[in-house]
């Protein structure tokens, strides 16, 4: 044997081992910054491939859904129109709850009619086990929330008090939070100012959970990604293939390039919320109106006026709703507003709406707002299974449906809201499975206690070794470890020179556009400012500010031309309603 074989054998062996020992400490799967969530990698799996499933719509039900698919072994593609979370699922109260409401309605329904509604018992018993379960399964993103019911009538007292216990129970052992507990005016006035005491008669602190919906949505969309699930946003469904009458696939236009594709699919699932009809009656003209439409309006204010690490309920508004004032990202989150409204896409926030919002909270709080206090808002649109002829869409429950066009086979998964993003991916995934021949109780969904991407060992206090390694400020190392959680290291590796923040007082830092494009299919400045970097959520007089920089740093990455990064600005300016 030559010298030249027998070193080439022995570096073999050495490279064998080392692959040997890689794999046992650290799986077979790239790093989902490796794989990532690169847009035109994912288009590149379309040629010559018929998948078991073709998802329509990317925000919570939908990437819920290729989740599901993907670690059960289904071959999975997700198509979006616009951009992951782009409509409602970005637009949300960002609480995981059971629904306080729903829990009254069924009450004086049992009261007042002598009627049990089990959707509405269905829907507070489900949501408030799967907020256990996303706080679980995403702990970075998601946490419990302390909400104050402040109370101003003395027989309110036992009213909300006993609501309120109840709504524990309703939680069980597995859904179960901190307890709810009552505080007296006294008590009140001492640890939360910002609450009007005028006639203040006590208050009840209950649990639900908080997070970070387009961050939740973008951490689906990397795990499903790291299970083979192919995820193209910006990309239209504008016919069906169909085989006689039955559903065998789609056509898909790149909104980007123009260019057209035929995606082939045992299965479709319209995952696309308050647009399902649009989509079932593409499948099928003759098909009936399921969905009506509420939107919701929702402000953000500077942080004093929220309570310190708590939200505050207000059970009735002049009108009978329900509004919430919420700590979050560092600002105050008030909302919402729900009005019966056609569907459209990217609704407009009204003045008459701002204005709503300001004088139902302002009597609340100690402190008066003004119109020059909001710094940002926005407005969505929920899909609501109903009579479209209904009125009152604050009275309809949203429990989510699955409806099969018998005809087609398009299978269609609508209503329902983020808390039980899982569970409605298990029940449409568990009729894809019935649609493919198979057994969904063998082949059973595998979400529940599976662990979103870089969270297996996240902890809150990894943003101290943030600080000393990369020399963060603190918040910025806060901010960072919660929404990146395992890929934190490599985003700051992967770009030195980019650790200054974006603008004063707030965490991001610039690093985050390019990670957005390159790993995070982030095509567009809302994309980037609306969804992955939520400056325009926050503040829209800072996303005016950083436009600018925003539109050259992805001009370069995307190579764009001067007429397309104008284009993107004006796109940008009209979404925020910053014109």
């Amino acid at each position: 044997m030559t010298l030249k074989v027998v070193l080439a054998v022995a570096v073999f062996s050495l490279w064998s081992q080392a692959q040997s020992i890689c794999h046992h400490f650290y799986g077979s799967k790239k790093s989902s910054v490796e794989q990532g969530i690169v847009r035109e990698s994912h288009f590149k799996n379309l040629k010559n491939s018929e998948y078991d499933v073709l998802i329509i719509g990317g925000g919570s039900a939908g990437l819920g859904s290729a989740l599901d698919a993907s670690t059960r072994g289904l071959k999975t593609i997700l198509v979006e129109a616009d951009d992951f979370a782009s409509e409602t699922s970005s637009k949300s109260t960002k609480l995981l709850h059971g629904g306080v409401r729903y829990l009254e309605q069924l009450w004086n329904k049992l009261l007042t009619q002598r009627e049990w509604d089990q959707t509405l018992y269905n829907l507070i018993t489900d949501a408030l086990k799967e907020r256990k379960t996303v706080i679980k399964n995403s702990p970075n993103l998601a946490q419990p929330l302390a909400l104050l019911t402040p109370i101003y009538s003395w027989p309110e007292v036992p009213y909300y008090w006993a609501g309120l216990k109840i709504y524990d129970l309703f939680a069980g052992k597995k859904g179960k939070l901190p307890g709810s507990h009552f505080l007296s005016a006294q008590k009140i006035k001492e640890i939360y100012p910002q609450i009007n005491t005028k006639g203040l008669k006590g208050g009840v602190v209950y649990y639900d959970g908080q997070f970070n919906d387009t961050r939740l949505a973008i951490s689906l969309a990397h795990t499903a990604s790291s299970q083979g699930a192919t995820l193209l946003n910006h990309t239209r469904v504008v016919g069906f293939e169909k085989d006689n009458d039955q559903i065998v696939g789609a056509v898909v236009k790149d909104m980007l390039t123009g260019q057209v594709h035929t995606v082939r699919a045992k299965v479709v699932l319209n995952a696309t919320g308050p647009f399902a009809d649009k989509l079932r009656q593409m499948d099928d003209p003759s098909v009936p109106a399921m969905i009506s439409g509420a939107s919701g309006t929702h402000l953000v204010l500077d942080k004093q006026f929220a309570l310190p690490e708590a939200g505050m309920l207000i059970p009735k508004t002049s009108d009978g709703r329900v509004l919430f004032v919420l700590p979050w990202e560092g600002k105050t989150l008030i909302g919402t507003t729900d009005s019966k409204t056609d569907v459209v896409e990217k609704p407009k926030t009204t003045e008459e709406d701002i204005s709503y919002l300001i004088k139902e909270v302002a009597q609340y709080l100690s402190q008066p707002i003004s119109r020059e206090d909001v710094k940002s808002y926005w407005t969505g649109i929920r899909p609501l299974v109903s009579d479209p002829n209904a009125a009152d869409t604050a009275q309809l429950a949203r429990d989510h449906v699955i409806n099969r066009n018998q005809k087609t086979g398009l299978i269609t998964l609508t209503g329902g809201k983020w808390t039980t993003y899982r569970v409605m991916g298990e029940h449409a995934i568990d009729q894809v499975m019935v649609q493919l021949g198979r057994n969904p109780k063998i082949e059973s969904s595998k979400t529940e206690n599976f662990k979103l991407a870089g969270t297996d060992n996240w902890q809150f206090e990894n943003y101290r070794l943030l600080m000393q390694k990369y020399k963060l400020p603190e918040d910025i190392a806060i901010y960072l470890n919660r929404i990146y959680a395992g890929d934190v290291s490599k985003l700051l590796e992967l770009y030195p020179g980019a650790h200054n923040r974006m603008a004063d007082g707030l965490p991001f830092i610039w690093a985050e556009i390019h990670y957005a494009v390159q790993f995070e299919s982030a095509r567009s400045i809302t994309d980037v400012l609306a969804r992955r970097v939520r400056i325009a959520t926050l503040d829209k007089s800072v996303a005016k500010a950083v436009l600018e920089r925003v539109s050259h740093i992805m001009a370069i990455e995307l190579h764009w031309s001067e007429d397309t990064r104008v284009l993107n600005l004006d796109q940008a300016r009209t979404e925020f309603q910053l014109n």
